[in-house]
């Protein structure tokens, strides 16, 4: 059904509600999701989105692409919306949003009341309800978004094309192709304006100059200054058109490089962070290459052959010689190529690795001031920055003996057709003027394939960074696009490992021992476990699995039941709030660092985080209050002030499931009983599960799982554990545990894989013991 509805003019004052309480685009992008049948959360749906404050339109483009849905921004009246169209979104004049779903006639309604509109209207509810036209075209901006499902393509045929490397460069530049369209027929007209000062030459020296015609060579002038001053117009005006598609395409590139940096699985990610900045860094190269004077040149190029036949209509035998000049140049630059790509590659690898050199000296600067380290890292940087060196002169020397032979080559052009020209002078067959003439559209011959090979150096640094990116673009990531997710689980925080076994990725032909190897453990709902273990034994890695930001090289990892692989990561990382050994702080206030996830939080909130971590004292004291500046890394902050930030950043988004990996570390004693005291006010009825060497923090726990070797060597009640470690038998005084908890933890579990042969669990384990059994 294409039908309309009919139109209408207002009447009646606006009953849709006019305050904004939340936001109402994203709820309006949520529910248009599990309409179609591609359910997300809101969590999900804004994840990676460069979101500060209520969705903008943009990004809700960006929110539905990634969903799995087509979607665009239209200006169209509220009565050009067929119903084949719907639903859509609605952007209204108060900033906020609604879902189009249908229209109907009501016959038994006043003139001004007969069309009734159905809407979702967030701040109401799900359900749909009744306006009248006059109620919603009141409140409507005149922009619409229009979301249909995008086109899916059968993953049953195994012949299905792959995309090309670089099709997402060659995607996004398609999108501008009407800019390119348009630089297309500003050099139509350049290089066609171009051939009025030859005419203009060749006339005045064969006619005006003989007969002395000063009116005509006046005429003449007039004629092809408009021309000049036309084609100058528009050399600027396809300079304008090519350096705005660049500016476009480079924000959405750029944006797109980044994206993909922030997606990368963390067992995919770089060695080296530096090498990686520097990869990124590499695409200035490929937009610099795209830039309007490369462009140009390039597409001054096919009119190579029109100067060449417009030589064989005025010099005749002359056009040879420009024409077979054209293969000399193209296959000189072809031949210098293999060395410069060689060059090239070898520049770039260097580069990075100054470029890692360079970021980690930064980084670690005060460790290596404090052990003398400043002279080996500048023994690393001068060596790198020599053969860095060396590729680029190496490079630059091929790039100029390829433009001086060019120039040679153009040179002698010049003379070849002087030389003919005045033979045919002499035998009658050629003008002056038509030698002259042929002079000048020979260099229009060689200048387009003169500057293309100058740009030989730009073209192989852009070549060797878009293998670099496209490698980049080809990592793995932790949402494929058109993945489908369970919409909104209902998480309670239980997991369970099944026989998981994980490896880290191995560095050139190194092999990694496994971290992990058949772990199976299962941690319920408001329990509260620590995990202990020597120093490498994988109790960290642990932690990171149940938090995904790894995923297991084996097993299974459950969440009530669902596997991990059926629940979107935003939503798995909302319930499982992990908080690391190096939690990095970001450059900025303390505000942005807590709630650099949720940037939308009210500042109630932000003061409920602060005070349950002790950080609305510090935030009391400074004069700038939450806004105080922490610096990069946190570096104005102390050790245990960057560990209370980061507890709270992560308790800001309540997660059911709290992940401690050595929370306490960087704190003193006093500092750490005040830590924990907060701690337990904080996690009141949150699972918690921690992963340290202090004994004072078992005061938190209830369970205790020993690691050893990648293995669980002993789980059960802390009271039963300890006394294991410590060889002696359990004390009768325990007061006796609810039901549930005697139900959710075992009581003692020893596997005897991780005991030594006729050792005892407290002997196998006696890098635990020494720190543990003294809280029992």
């Amino acid at each position: 059904m294409n039908a309309r509805p009919p139109e209408t003019g207002g009447g009646n004052a606006p009953n849709l509600p006019d305050t904004l309480t939340h936001d109402s685009l994203l709820d309006s992008v949520a529910w248009l999701c599990t309409h179609y049948g591609l359910g997300r959360s809101h969590a999900v749906l804004v994840s990676g989105l460069a979101k500060y404050g209520p969705l903008t339109p943009s990004q809700a483009i960006e929110a539905l692409t990634q969903a799995g849905l087509a979607a665009k921004l239209v200006e169209r009246p509220l009565t050009q919306l067929p119903e084949h169209l719907l639903p859509a979104v609605l952007l209204r004049r108060n900033g906020s949003a609604c879902v189009l779903l249908g229209w109907r006639i009501d016959d038994s309604a006043e003139q001004d009341a007969r069309i009734r509109y159905r809407a979702v209207l967030p701040e109401l509810g799900d359900g749909p309800v009744e306006c009248t036209a006059a109620e919603l075209g009141e409140t409507y901006a005149g922009y619409a978004m229009l979301v249909k499902p995008a086109a899916k393509v059968d993953a049953r045929p195994d012949d299905l094309p792959t995309e090309p490397a670089g099709h997402w460069l060659l995607r996004t530049l398609w999108r501008y192709r009407s800019y390119y369209a348009s630089a297309a027929v500003g050099a139509f007209l350049i290089n066609v304006l171009g051939l009025a000062s030859v005419f203009f030459t060749m006339n005045v020296y064969d006619r005006v100059v003989p007969n002395q015609a000063y009116v005509t060579l006046w005429s003449l002038a007039i004629g092809v200054a408009l021309a000049m001053l036309m084609e100058a117009v528009s050399r600027h005006v396809r300079a304008h058109v090519l350096d705005t598609a660049g500016k476009k395409a480079d924000l959405v590139l750029g944006t797109l490089l980044f994206r993909q940096a922030l997606a990368i699985r963390m067992e995919h990610r770089p060695a080296s962070a530096g090498s990686f900045a520097h990869r990124l860094r590499e695409f200035e190269s490929v937009r610099d290459f795209a830039t309007s004077a490369t462009l140009s040149a390039v597409s001054d190029l096919p009119f190579v052959f029109l100067f060449v036949g417009v030589v064989f209509a005025v010099g005749g035998p002359l056009g040879w010689i420009p024409l077979m000049m054209i293969p000399l140049i193209v296959g000189l630059g072809t031949i210098v190529q293999w060395p410069l790509a060689r060059a090239m590659r070898e520049n770039l690898r260097e580069a990075s690795l100054k470029q890692g050199v360079l970021i980690e000296s930064i980084d670690g600067l005060e460790t290596l001031k404090a052990v003398g380290g400043e002279g080996a890292m500048r023994h690393r940087w001068e060596a790198f920055s020599a053969k860095t060196a060396a590729s680029s002169m190496q490079s630059r020397e091929l790039s100029s003996m390829a433009t001086s032979c060019v120039s040679f080559l153009q040179q002698m052009q010049t003379v070849a057709i002087v030389i003919v020209g005045v033979y045919l002078i002499g035998e009658g067959k050629l003008t002056q003027g038509a030698l002259i003439g042929s002079v000048m559209l020979a260099g229009r011959v060689t200048a387009p394939l003169g500057q293309v090979m100058g740009l030989a150096l730009r073209f192989q640094q852009a070549k060797s960074a878009m293998h670099s990116l496209n490698e980049l673009m080809a990592m793995p990531v932790e949402h494929e696009p058109g993945q489908d997710y369970l919409a909104q689980p209902p998480l309670s925080g239980h997991v369970k490992l099944d026989g998981v076994s994980f490896q880290y990725p191995s560095a050139g032909l190194q092999q990694n021992a496994p971290a992990l190897d058949q772990i199976s453990v299962e941690i319920r709902p408001g329990e509260r476990v620590a995990i202990l273990g020597r120093v490498g034994s994988g109790k960290s890695t642990l932690l990171r699995l149940i938090a995904r930001l790894y995923q297991p090289t084996e097993g299974k990892l459950l969440a009530d039941g669902l596997d991990a692989a059926q629940i979107a990561p935003a939503d798995w990382r909302r319930t499982f709030g992990y908080v690391g050994q190096d939690s990095r702080l970001f450059y900025g206030s303390l505000r942005e660092n807590v709630t650099i996830g949720r940037p939308d939080v009210p500042a109630t909130e932000l003061l409920r985080v602060l005070e349950l971590t002790g950080l609305d004292a510090l935030v009391a004291r400074h004069p700038l209050g939450a806004n105080l500046q922490v610096g990069e890394n946190g570096r104005d902050l102390s050790g245990g002030q960057r560990q209370l930030v980061a507890l709270a950043r992560s308790l800001i988004a309540r997660p059911r499931t709290l992940l401690l990996d050595e929370p306490t570390s960087a704190m003193d004693s006093q500092t750490e009983s005040q830590f924990i005291e907060h701690l337990k006010h904080a996690t009141s009825g949150q699972t918690l599960v921690v992963v340290t060497h202090r004994t004072s923090l078992l005061a938190l726990v209830d369970r205790i799982v020993i690691v050893d070797q990648g293995k669980i060597v002993m789980d059960g009640e802390k009271a039963r554990v300890l006394a294991a470690l410590s060889g002696q038998p359990e004390a009768d005084e325990h007061p006796p545990q609810p039901e549930a908890q005697r139900n959710r933890a075992p009581k003692i579990r020893v596997v005897e894989r991780g005991v030594q042969p006729g050792a005892s669990p407290a002997e196998s384990n006696g890098g635990v013991v020494s720190s543990a059994a003294e809280a029992s």
